[in-house]
């Protein structure tokens, strides 16, 4: 328990960095803090029924990203781009380009050979329906291959929520003929029990003998921004339906999963990104005690195995992370190397 007790108190020590304020911007989005004193406990995109003690809630105001894609780096042959797809990103309240952006991004810019061209889908996650979403991605997509700038085909790489998104779009045949390959990154193709957690009335879970315990992990994983309470989370639920993918679609589900191991643990976190990776194998240890059997206890941190691998051929990469699909340069160079069928990376 001294390992979750540690991350624990890294999660809401770094809390700190959470709230601090967006700079001014256009009144569009609202979302609110709940305080305890000067203290803030908790933050939504909608008002809730508080679960916590609170003295006073404080309103607000964020600019939603502009959905558009934004190009990283021109093609150089004419070979198919990548195009990067970001999942749900709690951040995104304080300004578009957060942490999560621009590792996702430095990673592949790192990896990627420069001859090849890279963009990535910038869009509203936390509020925008993903059909509204899907659509400004397709428009994006046929703006960018009439362009004339490299290929017409584009493979894509997509990160957790992302993943259902792009399965959004490829209900659109002026989508779809622009596919060359699809890497799903830890996509919850059948959702996930978190997202339950987060939705849910938490009056219900108060039944539970465990609740005071899920009460201290919902309000610390919150402040540390590992979650926002939003609308969108419903796409994430378990067993939500999304479109399918269609016939002849060439693609790959990437799934990983946490193991227990002092070692792997230390690897993987001195390799990529420290914080990430810690609240990742944080919220693997809680998975274990709220579902400590059943098929749920196999998970990267956020997605359970089973979801991440509902659809098609898969390939898992054991003792990694949810946060990993976008940190780690291993799991990067796998998709080039299945997006080029080359193995010079």
């Amino acid at each position: 328990m001294a390992f979750l007790v540690f991350t624990t108190f890294l999660l809401t020590f770094f809390s700190v960095l959470a709230f601090a304020q967006p700079e001014e911007a256009e009144e569009i989005g609202t979302y609110y803090v709940y305080y305890n004193s000067l203290i803030p406990v908790y933050k939504t995109l909608y008002k809730i029924e508080p679960f916590f003690e609170y003295s006073k809630i404080v309103e607000y105001k964020w600019k939603r990203p502009v959905a558009r894609l934004v190009e990283i780096r021109e093609p150089k042959i004419n070979e198919p781009s990548v195009v990067l797809i970001p999942g749900m990103d709690p951040n995104e309240i304080n300004g578009e380009w957060t942490d999560y952006k621009r590792y996702f991004v430095d990673t592949w810019k790192r990896c990627l050979p420069e001859k090849y061209g890279l963009y990535v889908f910038i869009y509203t996650s936390l509020d925008v329906p993903l059909e509204e979403s899907a659509e400004k991605l397709t428009q994006e997509v046929q703006r960018l291959a009439s362009s004339g700038s490299g290929s017409s085909k584009f493979n894509f790489y997509a990160h957790s929520m992302g993943g259902l998104l792009l399965r959004y779009a490829l209900q659109h045949e002026g989508f779809l003929k622009h596919v060359n390959k699809i890497v799903f990154a830890g996509t919850p193709h059948i959702g996930s029990p978190f997202a339950n957690f987060v939705v849910m009335n938490k009056k219900l879970l108060k039944l539970r003998n465990d609740w005071n315990y899920l009460k201290a992990i919902l309000i610390t994983a919150n402040l540390a921004s590992v979650f926002i309470e939003a609308p969108n989370y419903r796409y994430l639920t378990y067993k939500r339906e999304h479109p399918g993918i269609p016939e002849g679609v060439e693609f790959v589900n990437f799934a990983a999963v946490i193991r227990q191991s002092n070692e792997l643990i230390v690897q993987n976190i001195l390799k990529t990104e420290p914080f990430s990776s810690a609240a990742m194998v944080f919220l693997n240890s809680v998975s274990k005690i709220v579902f400590p059997e059943g098929e749920f206890t196999e998970n990267d941190g956020m997605v359970p195995l089973i979801s991440a691998t509902a659809f098609g051929k898969s390939e898992i990469f054991e003792g990694f992370d949810h946060a990993d699909f976008i940190l780690s340069d291993i799991i990067v160079r796998k998709a080039i190397e299945f997006f080029y069928n080359e193995k010079e990376f």
